[in-house]
């Protein structure tokens, strides 16, 4: 499947769960961007597409003739186990528990701030992935359509995380607004938050199935002409 139509098939369906999920909870049924939610499903799911698809270019990478392929390889397992721990920690709401467990070893009183630390374990799981990145960046640079990707990806991930510091307590929110009126507030940016996090999974996947198809494409050029060169050899001999 080539990147336009993988790109439309993948951002469609995201739109579409999206708009039936904000239909649902507007006309008075279950909100499904929380707990157990469908879009908390979408999400899972999505993070378990990126691990299996960087799990696909380690393959690729350990059946190419690269003599640097080991340590290639092993970053790609790195990329693909750590997309596996992000899932069970959206599935699992770990982030969330981590909080709970700081504030209970540390013995501190929950407050405004310190109920943001789960939103400052998300904010660094993206700093750490921009970090791993750049450091691989070699792995990247043949494919210019993963890097704008990743990019798309990346803003909206930062973006959610912002919104999700921004609602996680209404207590922003009141300094600008009565109750009432940011209690409503935070449920629109809880929703918008959410549908940040699906669409830049989206881009997430997009930008590794990008590097997936190239590095599958090299990887049999590599073959081809290492089959190529030993019947060339065989043929030449006496």
């Amino acid at each position: 499947m080539t990147i336009k139509l993988a790109s439309f098939w993948i951002l469609c369906f995201n739109t579409i769960a999206v708009v039936v999920a904000l239909i649902i909870y507007q006309y008075g049924g279950r909100d499904h961007f929380g707990e157990r939610g469908f879009i908390t499903f979408l999400s899972t799911f999505q993070l378990l597409a990126i691990a299996w698809i960087s799990g696909r270019i380690a393959k690729a990478k350990r059946d190419s003739s690269d003599s640097s392929k080991s340590q290639k390889t092993f970053v790609w397992r790195v990329i693909s186990w750590g997309f596996v721990f992000l899932a069970a920690d959206e599935f699992l709401s770990l982030h969330e528990v981590t909080d709970l467990f700081i504030h209970d070893i540390f013995n501190l009183q929950e407050t405004g701030l310190t109920d943001r630390l789960d939103d400052l374990i998300i904010a660094g799981y993206g700093i750490f992935g921009v970090w791993l990145l750049w450091v691989y960046r070699n792995e990247f640079k043949h494919s210019k359509t993963a890097i704008t990707l990743f990019k798309k990806g990346f803003f909206l991930l930062f973006m959610m995380i912002i919104l999700d510091l921004a609602s996680n307590e209404q207590d922003l929110l009141e300094l600008f607004f009565d109750p009432k009126t940011s209690n409503t507030i935070q449920i629109h940016l809880d929703h918008l938050e959410d549908s940040f996090k699906v669409f830049a999974e989206a881009f997430f996947i997009l930008a590794f199935y990008s590097i997936m198809k190239i590095t599958q494409l090299t990887s049999q050029k590599t073959e081809s002409s290492l089959k190529s060169t030993q019947a060339k050899v065989k043929s030449l001999k006496p």
